[in-house]
């Protein structure tokens, strides 16, 4: 798998400015950081965000089932600029935290 476009994902850095947010090159995708928590990754042009249970999110972000082997929100890079997005990346982080 090859590691996605640097504008790509500079341009989804770009509208987590304010967050405590770094990647790291992993597996063929980047590793999406937020307060030190891992919470999601950077590929094929969209952005994987680990399922919380964020309850405000828009319908047509595909939910995975509790069958699905991977529980992660896909978000396409259209919503890159999404208001919720930051909010999302954030809550996500304090989600995976306090449940440790």
């Amino acid at each position: 798998m090859a590691y996605e476009l640097e504008n790509i994902v500079r341009e989804w850095m770009d509208h987590l400015k304010g967050l405590n947010v770094e990647v790291k090159k992993m597996f063929g995708c980047y590793c999406l950081y937020c307060d030190g928590q891992a919470v999601g990754w950077i590929h094929n042009s969209v952005m994987s965000l680990r399922e919380v249970g964020l309850d405000y999110l828009p319908k047509d972000i595909k939910r995975p089932t509790k069958e699905d082997k991977i529980q992660e929100l896909v978000i396409p890079l259209d919503y890159a600029n999404a208001d919720w997005l930051p909010k999302a990346v954030q809550d996500t982080a304090a989600i995976r935290k306090r449940n440790g």
